[in-house]
């Protein structure tokens, strides 16, 4: 049996809309930000996920900038600021890529480190 949404209604999540602003979290806050602009009216479980991306994206781009400030500024300890600068990228890449497949699933992903920038309702 095909039940077809009503008057254009879908009661159903959009998950490739949020697993999108997820893994978009991976270069930053503006693809998921991009993706809850879009979705806050109409989707509120892809908006609040998007939200969540958008808030680990700016969590990330912060980082890599403290990284990048230390490999710049600090001339003794310069390699540490490196040695940061690809930690964050690849705590980034793992935890995005993770919360991806959890979005896909239909289920709600989580970051262990989380900053509130943008309201998730």
């Amino acid at each position: 049996m095909n039940h077809a949404p009503q008057d254009g209604i879908d009661d159903e999540p959009d998950t490739a809309v949020a697993a999108l602003a997820h893994l978009g979290a991976i270069l930053g806050p503006v693809i998921p930000w991009l993706v809850w602009l879009a979705r806050r009216g109409d989707d509120r479980w892809a908006a609040r996920e998007a939200a969540t991306a958008t808030n680990f994206g700016l969590l990330v781009l912060v980082a890599f900038m403290i990284a990048t400030a230390v490999r710049e500024f600090v001339p003794l300890v310069a390699f540490l600021g490196t040695l940061g600068q690809l930690a964050v990228l690849v705590v980034a890449v793992v935890l995005c890529y993770q919360a991806f497949r959890t979005v896909r699933r239909g289920l709600s992903a989580t970051y262990p480190y989380d900053i509130k920038v943008v309201r998730t309702q």
